[in-house]
């Protein structure tokens, strides 16, 4: 619901520089009497929000902002006169995109899709800050006073985000940016994502793994989580609060794991290549309970990685720094000998390819292999402005 740590969309662009939306995460601090406000805020936005779905699903009314926000908002109770206007009006608005994205996804895909009221005892939610509210005394400072901010604001600040995670607040503080293109070095390089290697990739000069073996470290915490869990349904109740809230801990920390993967491995990606190709990754056709074909363990493990996620950040990043990201088909690159065009039917779990003279490779680097040879074939205008050349 609520932006990362770092997020950006690209809004201008010129011959060298590229003008960029981004979002910043910083820490906030309310006191005690703050977090009380606060948390009724929350709870209005909360309210506004169930209250307009409900009215979108039980009657005909269209999910129209502006047409229906003054109707549902005259009808509050008395205790939702102290949460800003702006704050209640865009919860109003966030329900009417997600329904109309509800139904266009229902449209383009054909199966159902619904949106979900928000729960009281999910630990994560976010509520709108108009520009104007914020300043270096914090957010609505005549309503809450002045708010400690863990740092200093950004320049050219628009409308952001308060956000909570459990205990702590966040602002994510929107705003923009100019950021100078990097010179271009016409290099290409073809990933292959994976789940016991985040990322192979492979290029004209050479080839090399992004978080090998990343996914043990994660699935041990996925495993201890489990087991707390477990207990916890088990444990008396005056235990059990605080169990939950440990697993609600060791759960940021497996997410903050897997972003700091993702952060690093799109760093490095940027910086060095022009123009980088990217299987589709079909994450959620693999993993569907009725057609998938990987046990419990892979399919967790491969939900865990949120390769998708993934893809979303290294194109804001791509746009960023003035690279390119190609979408390409990977069909048949994993079970396909690379360097021969024998295709392996039965490869099951087997971590290197072998053909029929005895020459192997690793799995993964065949696949990236794969998908660089196969990238230059559908697609032929990488030759020309790349510093690939033809043997």
């Amino acid at each position: 619901m609520f932006s990362q740590s770092c997020m950006s969309s690209v809004v201008g662009c010129t011959d060298s520089a590229v003008i960029v939306k981004k979002s910043k995460k910083i820490r906030v601090y309310p006191t005690s009497e703050q977090r009380v406000k606060l948390r009724q805020w929350f709870g209005t936005a909360r309210y506004v929000y169930n209250k307009t779905l409900d009215i979108l699903n039980t009657t005909d009314t269209k999910a129209n902002w502006k047409a229906i926000k003054t109707p549902i908002l005259n009808d509050l109770p008395e205790w939702a006169s102290e949460t800003p206007y702006q704050i209640k009006s865009v919860a109003i608005r966030d329900v009417c995109i997600a329904v109309r994205e509800a139904k266009k996804k229902c449209q383009e895909t054909g199966a159902y899709q619904s949106v979900s009221f928000k729960s009281k005892r999910k630990p994560s939610d976010s509520i709108f800050i108009p520009k104007s509210a914020i300043s270096k005394r914090g957010v609505y400072y005549t309503m809450l006073g002045d708010l400690k901010i863990s740092e200093t604001l950004p320049d050219n600040i628009a409308d952001s985000r308060l956000a909570k995670d459990g205990d702590a607040y966040y602002l994510c503080a929107s705003y923009t940016v100019t950021t100078p293109k990097r010179k271009p070095n016409g290099r290409v390089v073809a990933l292959d994502p994976g789940v016991r290697t985040f990322l192979t990739y492979f290029h004209e000069c050479g080839f090399g793994w992004l978080g090998h073996h990343a996914i043990n470290r994660i699935q041990r915490f996925c495993a201890y989580l489990d087991d707390l869990l477990s207990r916890a349904d088990k444990a008396p109740r005056h235990s059990r609060k605080n169990m939950r809230r440990a697993a609600n801990r060791m759960r940021k920390r497996i997410r903050n794991l897997v972003d700091e993967l993702h952060h690093k491995a799109a760093r490095y990606l940027v910086d060095t290549f022009d123009i980088i190709l990217l299987p589709t990754f079909e994450t959620s056709e693999m993993t569907c309970k009725s057609a998938r074909k990987l046990n419990k363990k892979s399919v967790r493990q491969m939900l865990t990685l949120s390769h998708y996620k993934f893809k979303k950040f290294l194109k804001h990043k791509a746009k960023e720094t003035g690279c390119k990201v190609v979408d390409v088909c990977e069909a048949y690159t994993s079970k396909t000998v690379s360097w021969n065009g024998e295709i392996k039917q039965t490869l099951g779990g087997r971590k290197v390819i072998k053909d029929s003279t005895g020459l192997k490779m690793d799995r993964d680097l065949n696949g990236a292999r794969g998908i660089f040879l196969r990238a230059l074939v559908d697609e032929p205008w990488l030759l020309d402005i790349s510093n690939l050349q033809t043997v």
